[in-house]
């Protein structure tokens, strides 16, 4: 009876530990995804970011934009964007994560994803937009276009969790595949909040040199920015997704070839 009593007591006790060891597993599985969708984010923003931002900013045709980039420019930017998104791509993906456990509607859990994700990141992501477009940095720059800033990065949380459980509730195949469900999750927050995009690339156009609202907004130039840099995040982020679970079961094979390892050395 005293044993029975025992289990039963201790079967919550067990709950909190499996539960704990699933959310430690998960945001190391969501850290490893960011860092390798980092390195691939850095690789393809150092040939787009530049000239998708003088397009965005400078409201200049495609062709031009390239012409005014060189290889130089481009490695240069890609040393950056390689060290900023292994803060940004990690902490994103780590944060979702974390909220995702929150026992709360999908739309709350993305507004207070991008909140804090904003907030916490904006100064990188500015001082990354200046070291793309040679402008220089000061205190000023790094919280530039905070609000349209937040508004977007909010709305990108909110779609990209609904768009998590509508792929989990309709599509169980491209659920089951790691690259396929990023992907689609990605895309759609990004094309959906990329609105947002544009009103910050409006704000952060220097104020002596602000082109007029109706000279702006274009929406072909709107269309190709878009495209384009959801392209970008949704293909880093899904290799990221794809590549993370093979090299997390790698990584755990040394750890525990580690781990037998060292017994046999003591005894030696």
């Amino acid at each position: 009876m005293k044993n029975c009593c025992q289990k039963k007591s201790e079967k919550p006790e067990e709950k909190r530990i499996v539960k704990k060891e699933s959310l430690i597993s998960s945001i190391a599985s969501a850290t490893l995804q960011g860092c390798v969708g980092a390195v691939v984010g850095a690789a393809l923003a150092s040939v787009t970011d530049p000239i998708v931002n003088r397009v965005l900013v400078k409201r200049v045709p495609l062709s031009v934009a390239i012409h005014d980039v060189t290889g130089a420019q481009m490695f240069k930017y890609f040393q950056t964007a390689l060290a900023t998104n292994m803060i940004k791509f990690p902490m994103f993906e780590v944060l979702n994560k974390v909220v995702a456990q929150m026992p709360l509607p999908d739309s709350t859990r993305g507004l207070i994803s991008g909140a804090i994700f904003t907030t916490a990141t904006l100064p990188i992501t500015n001082y990354r937009f200046s070291k793309s477009m040679g402008e220089p940095i000061n205190m000023a720059s790094l919280y530039k276009a905070y609000w349209p800033t937040v508004a977007r990065d909010m709305l990108y949380g909110v779609v990209r969790n609904r768009t998590n459980t509508l792929v989990a509730q309709n599509f169980p195949k491209l659920n089951a595949n790691p690259f396929g469900k990023m992907f689609a999750g990605v895309m759609a927050a990004c094309l959906l909040s990329s609105p947002g995009n544009e009103v910050r690339g409006y704000f952060l156009q220097p104020p002596q040199k602000r082109l007029p609202v109706g000279e702006f907004f274009k929406v072909d130039r709107y269309v190709r920015s878009a495209a384009l840099g959801a392209t970008v995040m949704a293909l880093s982020l899904g290799v990221g997704a794809f590549v993370s679970k093979p090299l997390e079961a790698k990584f755990r094979q040394l750890l525990v070839a580690a781990q037998q390892k060292k017994p046999q050395e003591q005894k030696h």
